[in-house]
This record gives structure tokens, sequence and C-alpha cells, in this order.
């Protein structure tokens, strides 16, 4: 997280909007596990496992949506029809 979701205020990699004030920890955290559920789809659908890598790009979705997200869901969708 770059900036703080509240007042937009630039994070430097601090869990507290020097601004604002807010606690970004839980958010933080959040945004990790976002990233990781993307990696772990990511390898699935390299290593061939569709319906896998389906369900933790659904999962991820529920946790962090990112522009990057989004595409790899379009690829996950897009190899679970073909899989058909």
């Amino acid at each position: 997280m770059k900036t703080c979701p509240v007042c937009r205020a630039s994070l430097n990699g601090a869990s507290t909007c020097r601004r604002c004030r807010v606690e970004l920890q839980r958010a933080q955290e959040l945004e990790r596990l976002g990233e990781r559920l993307r990696g772990e789809a990511m390898l699935a659908l390299a290593q061939g496992d569709v319906p896998a890598a389906r369900q933790l790009v659904r999962r991820a979705r529920t946790v962090h949506i990112t522009p990057d997200l989004l595409a790899l869901e379009e690829v996950v969708a897009h190899a679970f029809r073909s899989a058909d």
C-alpha cells in the first residue's frame, strides 16, 4: 500500500498514516494476502491446474481486487472455458 486509502497521503511503508493517523495494519495484511493468493493462482495456472487457479482467483478477489487480479481472472476464465 503506497498511499493511505482515507486521505491519500504517501505511506512510505508505515502502518499508521502520518497525516490522518488511521491504523492500516489490517488493510496491509489483507493486501499481502491478496497478493499471495494471486501468486498461488498464477502458479496453479502455470502447472495446468485450472480449477485450483480459478478457486484461488475467487478467494483473492474477496480479499483485495487489483487490475492485475482482474486480468488474471480473465485468463483463468478463458482457460477454464477452453478446458471443457
